[in-house]
């Protein structure tokens, strides 16, 4: 049996208007049976800015206009593509793994009164929701033999 690769993935989309959405995840902490990942959304008008933001570079100012402002104008569009991504990530996952999405908008609030509607209409039920973090998790179970 091949040892299970866990490597960064990475998505992105343009939208119209020069907008760049990027999707990551990230293996971001290991336990007995598996490994947590770390899923994150950016949208911004260029690479570099929305690099600096994934990368906290709190010192640049593209940082900290991507923190206190909402970017662009396709919030519906850019949400549907993102939980689409999401669960095609989850198809990928072995089992034992889980991921874990946290709301890190300008508008966390927000975000996270949206995510969890959708998430408690659409989605699986195993998705755990954490009002505290502002925060989703997901655990594909393990292969009993």
């Amino acid at each position: 049996m091949k040892p299970i690769k866990r490597k960064k993935k990475i998505f992105t989309k343009r939208l119209p208007g020069n907008y760049l959405v990027v999707m990551r995840l990230l293996p971001w902490m290991r336990t007995q049976y598996g490994c947590v990942w770390l899923a994150s959304l950016a949208v911004g008008k260029s690479r570099r800015q929305i690099n600096d933001w994934l990368k906290r570079k709190t010192r640049k100012q593209n940082v900290r206009r991507l923190d206190s402002h909402l970017t662009g104008r396709h919030a519906n569009r850019i949400q549907a593509i993102g939980i689409q991504q999401v669960r095609h990530w989850i198809q990928e996952l072995p089992p034992g793994d889980s991921i874990t999405l946290r709301c890190e908008s300008a508008k966390s609030d927000k975000q996270f009164r949206v995510w969890k509607k959708w998430f408690q209409r659409w989605e699986d039920a195993r998705w755990d929701i954490n009002q505290e973090f502002k925060s989703f998790f997901y655990y594909k179970p393990r292969l009993v033999k």
